[in-house]
């Protein structure tokens, strides 16, 4: 993943530019070429995850199917649906990007420095770059291929951490219990992430738990909480539960609707991975949301 984005920045890469419209959206139309594909590229795609949000409607990027790129001023973006194109951005949306594109760029490029929404910034190949002291857009200016290369990586870094961290709350929320003493998650402070076997992760209530045998009763109720979590096989999307059979990929129990469909997860761990994420986020709401109404 990380080769490949160094690879399309230095395709991608023409010169540089400087400032940018807050006011208002050129749409970016694909007419100009109808044999281009629309779906987005791995660099584009890695730009959506560190935007996060719609400039217009505040959605969640992603939420109201592909993104659509835009330029804002010199800066290129993204939009939740074709309904936000031609509107005026959000001040406050606005404001909650540059904070989370400076969150993901965490360091000035040229220096090293801490970078946050409230300092300088350029725009350069239409990517907006934060800096730690205004010298530093003139360096970035003569070496913009290895500016966004820097930028683009710290991309790469925060986004992995930040999956894995969303990834371990879906997994704690779906566990529900220590395997140890059968406390609920959460009811003892954070909970402490263990291995348990060779590959696969669980979580315990708290540190006294550490080093302490599983209950197999409480075992066993994990194992149906994730099953239900969970709620269907990710690549046949067939109904499934505890008793069937499962595969453990990147630390993570991934139960299946039959022998055949362990192959191709284990082939691409990474997308079923954020496919049963997706499930257990979506069967947890319905959940809560069905509570709230019971109530």
């Amino acid at each position: 993943m990380k080769s490949k984005i160094v690879l399309l920045i230095l395709a991608v890469i023409a010169g540089p530019s400087i400032g940018q419209d807050k006011e208002s959206i050129q749409g970016h139309s694909h007419a100009e070429n109808p044999l281009q594909k629309t779906s987005l590229t791995s660099l584009e795609q890695l730009h959506v995850s560190v935007q996060k949000i719609c400039p217009v409607s505040g959605q969640k990027l992603g939420a109201m199917g592909e993104p659509i790129k835009v330029r804002v001023g010199q800066q290129t973006a993204f939009l939740c649906c074709k309904g936000c194109q031609g509107k005026k951005l959000s001040a406050k949306h606005w404001a909650k990007i540059q904070s989370n594109l400076a969150a993901a760029q965490m360091t000035c490029p040229i220096m090293g420095k801490p970078v946050t929404a409230s300092m300088k910034s350029t725009v350069v190949n239409g990517q907006q770059v934060f800096v730690c002291c205004p010298p530093c857009i003139a360096k970035i200016q003569t070496d913009v291929a290895g500016s966004l290369k820097k930028v683009n990586a710290n991309y790469v870094s925060f986004v992995k951490t930040e999956k894995q961290a969303n990834g371990d709350k879906l997994h704690i929320a779906a566990q529900g219990i220590c395997p140890v003493s059968g406390a609920k998650l959460g009811s003892m402070g954070s909970p402490i992430k263990v291995k348990v076997g060779e590959k696969e992760h669980a979580f315990l209530c708290c540190k006294g738990c550490v080093g302490k045998k599983l209950s197999a009763d409480h075992w066993k109720k994990i194992q149906t909480n994730l099953a239900t979590a969970q709620g269907v096989c990710p690549v046949m999307e067939e109904k499934v539960d505890a008793t069937m059979k499962f595969t453990v990929v990147n630390g993570r129990r991934v139960f299946v609707c039959c022998p055949p469909c362990i192959a191709k997860i284990e082939a691409k761990p990474g997308e079923f991975i954020d496919k049963v994420n997706s499930q257990i986020a979506r069967n947890i709401a319905k959940k809560t949301s069905n509570n709230s109404s019971a109530k």
